[in-house]
């Protein structure tokens, strides 16, 4: 008996420790050192896992370890629970005003996209402002080819042959000032676009991903683009493939007091993106939308783009 118990025990504290750590991870006010980037992507996931386990803890008498996943499953329901309260009706974004802006990202994937399906999404969702991430000139043409062009006919396009950086903007309405974000590996555009009588400056936002040798590298241009965005007194949005999610401390230091994700201003939960593919579903929302904290936004969804490990986003902004 005593043999069995102790097992259990085992098996629950092996299965515990991940979780615990997460937790950890998510509270910290850094996440530039590995595993911690890992780590915190997994915060949305790890109170389904917690709440079973904190009650199999409970029932056996494991105090301790009933302390430490009750404490982790609070800590998750308050980082979590913003995702899932819907915005004040006098906050949602009306369509049919003059000052409202329909804003689509997506990761075309090296250019391998489909095409034909991103210009069907533009058409669809009624998209006035397009932000392409791994944007290639083959790419380009190949959206040109099926009739971007007709529907955002005004571009700032930085793409690249063979490798994720470049990037590209494309509008309804002149892009004027058109800027380029400076020290990031990927090109990070950006323009004013006339929104109601409003210029807001549209970024195309990409830095580099956190691979284990790279962290440094990832948390530099968030930090580069956070000061840059916050030096700007134009209003703003941001939208692209920022590989990071909300629970990363360096995308919340970028937000700051000023920004808001659209994802969790909207309230129907986080808006999973990567990776998207016929054998793993999404699990992270790497993918986003970001405005300033006084723009409402409705209507966040995430939709398949065929051929692209992302899914596209895409959020209605209201510029008053």
């Amino acid at each position: 008996m005593r043999f069995v118990r102790g097992l259990i025990s085992l098996v629950l504290w092996v299965v515990a420790i991940p979780l615990l750590l997460v937790a950890v991870a998510r509270a910290l006010p850094f996440d530039n050192v590995a595993p911690l980037p890992y780590l915190v992507a997994f915060t949305p996931w790890a109170p389904l896992v917690v709440l079973p386990l904190l009650i199999v803890a409970l029932f056996s008498r494991r105090w301790v370890l009933t302390v430490l996943l009750g404490v982790s499953f609070a800590g998750f329901l308050y980082w979590m629970a913003p995702f899932f309260t819907p915005p004040e009706a006098s906050a949602v974004a009306n369509p049919a005003d003059a000052g409202t802006v329909r804003v689509m990202t997506v990761n075309a994937l090296y250019g391998r996209a489909d095409a034909e399906s991103v210009v069907g999404l533009v058409r669809s969702q009624n998209v006035e402002v397009l932000s392409v991430q791994e944007l290639t000139p083959d790419f380009e043409q190949a959206l040109t080819d099926a009739g971007l062009d007709e529907l955002l006919a005004h571009r700032f396009t930085v793409p690249a042959e063979d490798t994720p950086a470049g990037s590209g903007l494309w509008s309804t309405t002149e892009l004027t000032d058109v800027q380029q974000q400076r020290g990031s590996s990927f090109a990070m555009p950006s323009a004013l676009v006339d929104v109601g009588g409003t210029d807001v400056r549209v970024t195309v936002v990409h830095p580099f991903p956190p691979m284990p040798d790279e962290i440094t590298t990832w948390r530099t241009e968030l930090v580069e683009l956070t000061k840059r965005v916050h030096e700007d007194d134009a209003p703003q949005i941001l939208a692209g493939d920022f590989n990071a999610t909300y629970d990363h401390a360096t995308f919340r230091d970028l937000l700051g007091s000023r920004f808001a994700d659209a994802s969790r201003e909207w309230g129907a939960g986080p808006a999973v993106t990567w990776p998207e593919g016929n054998r793993v579903p999404p699990l992270f929302a790497l993918d986003h939308v970001v405005v300033e904290r006084d723009m409402p936004v409705s209507d966040v969804v995430s939709m398949q783009v065929p051929g692209s490990d992302h899914r596209a986003l895409v959020a209605t902004v209201v510029v008053e």
